[in-house]
């Protein structure tokens, strides 16, 4: 099993400095594409459809797969 993803207590990064925010890549790359996939689920259940579609938004327009995660991984 992948590392757990840690659940964010605060609003921190709402309206955060988005220069200051990782990029949905580098949360695959140290979580792995099953922890978000298991995030997004969770955000679902507890009725925060908005956050969860956000996040596969992000996905999709980074284009994120588990195999490039994988090669960004090796090469860090």
């Amino acid at each position: 099993m992948g590392a757990v993803m840690k659940t964010s207590t605060t609003a921190r990064g709402f309206g955060a400095d988005p220069f200051s925010r990782i990029g949905i890549a580098d949360v695959v790359m140290n979580y792995g594409l099953d922890a978000v996939q298991r995030r997004i689920e969770q955000l679902r259940v507890t009725g925060l459809h908005y956050a969860a579609t956000a996040i596969e938004s992000e996905l999709e327009t980074a284009q994120v797969t588990e195999s490039a995660a994988l090669v960004r991984r090796q090469s860090a």
